[in-house]
């Protein structure tokens, strides 16, 4: 006798449902994660990007007698050279000076002028997302710049300070992730300047944590926390001990009247009980 012949069994709707919902269950988990993972390499190449930065200037520094680039200086036919296209040749890579994980809004490019005149690639499009330590405030100095200052003819400049004027070089600020334009600076009154994202502190770039490269050498991660003032957005360093990293000299006393603020010392200028008494308001996590 023959055996009964029996059809193959599928999968029923109810089991299929299943299997999706496991699918699905399962790419909620490693999607995060997977982004997560794209974000730390691209933030490991930003790190990259600003200790080449950071090196660039030290080797500049040692072949200009030992004093940082200037900023805003006279050069042929140029109104304005940031520091940035000074060290150039110390790079000869533009594309160091965009950040992976910045937007396409962030931060803005160069001048063709001034690109030509200094023997720097033009922009085509590029952008820099790295701001250089004018100061904490950048106009009034006491970071790697002189307080501003202008030629017989009117033309605005910060002359770099020597070497010898920074107190701890390991302690000093030389550049840092930023969404300033042009200029650019890393000083917190300009350091969000194209940022248009949310005002949460994990919403900025590397969800927050900055990276940032010293006057001795070495870069690494730093946490950075935004705040409000006015209608105006600012970012700091989290930790308030770290706010002096900008000054030179953390003791020096820094001309604030340009913006309506007492005289002080550099490292005193952002601590919490002034960002508070000038009325800033601490963004959530």
């Amino acid at each position: 006798m023959s055996k009964k012949q029996t059809a193959p069994r599928g999968f029923t709707l109810i089991e299929l449902l299943v299997v999706i919902a496991i699918i699905a269950i399962l790419a909620a988990i490693l999607f995060p994660v997977f982004a997560q993972a794209r974000e730390q390499a691209r933030k490991t190449a930003c790190l990259s990007n600003l200790n080449q930065m950071g090196k660039s200037v030290i080797m500049y520094v040692q072949d200009y007698d030992e004093v940082f680039p200037m900023v805003y200086g006279s050069y042929p036919g140029v109104s304005r050279a940031a520091e940035y296209l000074l060290v150039y040749p110390y790079i000869k890579n533009v594309d160091v000076w965009r950040c992976p994980s910045a937007g396409p809004g962030d931060g803005a490019g160069w001048p063709d002028s001034t690109a030509d005149a200094l023997g720097v690639p033009r922009a085509n499009g590029r952008r820099v997302n790295y701001g250089y330590n004018w100061g904490v405030l950048i106009y009034a100095g006491g970071g790697l710049l002189e307080a501003e200052a202008y030629t017989p003819s009117g033309q605005s400049y910060q002359a770099g300070k020597p070497l010898a004027a920074l107190v701890a070089p390991a302690d000093v600020f030389v550049y840092g992730d930023s969404y300033d334009t042009y200029r650019p600076t890393m000083g917190t009154d300009w350091i969000l300047d194209s940022y248009r994202g949310a005002a949460r502190n994990s919403s900025l770039r590397h969800g927050g944590r900055f990276n940032v490269a010293f006057a001795d050498g070495h870069a690494k991660n730093m946490m950075w926390i935004g705040f409000t003032l006015g209608s105006d957005y600012f970012a700091v360093p989290a930790l308030e001990s770290d706010r002096a990293k900008w000054c030179a000299d953390p003791n020096g006393i820094l001309n604030l009247s340009r913006y309506g603020l007492p005289n002080q010392p550099c490292g005193t200028v952002l601590t919490n009980a002034n960002i508070a008494a000038l009325g800033g308001v601490w963004w959530p996590n």
